[in-house]
Formats: C-alpha cells, structure tokens, sequence
C-alpha cells in the first residue's frame, strides 16, 4: 500500500477548507454588493478574508521548504541504513487564541539506531516530530537515513508500510493514543462548519439588503 506520513513541519495542514471558506467569504461579499451596493463596511469584512488565506500561504511556504531540505538531503546521497529502535511523544506547548490559553501538541519522535560498517560503533538518532502515529502503521523497523549538508538533521525514508493498519507491526504493545484525524473526520467537521458559518453571513447581508 502505498502511503505518505509527513513530519509535522513538512505538513500544509488544513488548507483546503480555508480556501473554501475565502472563495465563500468574498462570494457572500460580492453577492452581498450585487444587492446593495458597495459601502464602507465591506472593506472590513475584505481584510478580514485576507488573514487565514495569508495564514495558509503561509503554512505552505514553510511546509515547501522543509520538504526542499529533504529533497536536497536525498540528492546529495548521504545515507545509512538503521533500525527503528523506539519512539518517543511529546507533547509541546503552544499558547493560542486572545487569551493566550496554554495547549499542547502532540509528536512523535522515532529513534534510530545506526551501526557505521567499518568500526561497528553504534549510534542513536532522533527523526523530526510527526502529528500521527507514524509507528502504528510500520510493517518493519528497517529505514532508510539520509543526513543532510550540516550533518546535523536527518530524513528518515523507505518506510515498509503495513498493507492493513490492523496488520502485526513491529510497535503494537506501545500504547494507541486516540487520532482525531482518522479517515479525515475533522476535515469533514472544518468544512460543514464553514459552509455554515457563510451561509449565515451571506443570509445576514441579504436581509440587511432589503
């Protein structure tokens, strides 16, 4: 089966529903000034749509420069084989809304050991942070590990991906944390929201219209 988890800082995370919601947030606008005309109000209503497509251009450009940095790592062609040793969750803390509440992200860190084939020294070396559990979904522990120019990061590849997740794999006695992400659920959830939330704004301009 062919699969593709990224790490966390490689993700462009939710970007479809908020193109959704600009391409509904300016067609409530336009609607709403085909009915009643332009007025000053609106421009607030126009700046207020440029912040989350700014917020995810943005998301996209990070997420393409750290996917360049693997690709550069991969072309220069550094690259020993090791054996998935462990994983590792941490859970990072974020502060977000007005109030700057304190939350947390959770990642999940795989560790590597590598055995250089001329002295036979073995050494240990942590991946980037991934949102899922990349481990649950391993039908082998042995990856490929790419270092780039700095000698410092690592890119971990040729993943051997189970056919099934409900397969035995090689983490199975870690305990499963739940995944709010399965079978795109909170995708779902983000869009139906959005559709909602428009319709409610494009039927407030329309009666505020008449």
């Amino acid at each position: 089966m062919r699969r593709v988890i990224r790490p966390a800082e490689e993700e462009m995370g939710n970007v479809i529903p908020v193109f959704l919601f600009t391409f509904l947030w300016f067609g409530s606008i336009l609607g709403s000034m085909a009915v009643s005309g332009f007025h000053m109000t609106l421009c607030l209503f126009l700046a207020a749509g440029l912040l989350p497509l700014y917020t995810a251009v943005n998301g996209i450009r990070r997420a393409l420069f750290y996917r360049r940095q693997r690709r550069e790592a991969v072309a220069l062609g550094d690259v020993k084989y090791g054996r998935i040793c462990g994983v590792i969750r941490k859970d990072m803390p974020y502060y977000s809304g007005k109030h700057n509440v304190l939350r947390y992200r959770r990642y999940y860190h795989l560790q590597v050991e590598i055995t250089d084939p001329v002295t036979g020294a073995v050494s240990t070396v942590e991946s980037q942070g991934y949102r899922r559990q990349i481990h649950r979904y391993l039908a082998s522990d042995q990856v490929s590990v790419y270092t780039d120019r700095s000698g410092w990061k690592y890119f971990l590849e040729d993943f051997q991906w189970k056919e099934h997740k409900s397969d035995p794999g090689v983490f199975d006695d870690r305990p499963m944390d739940f995944e709010e992400t399965t079978a795109g659920s909170n995708n779902i959830v983000q869009i139906l929201f959005i559709v909602i939330f428009i319709l409610i704004i494009l039927s407030s301009f329309l009666e505020g219209g008449r």
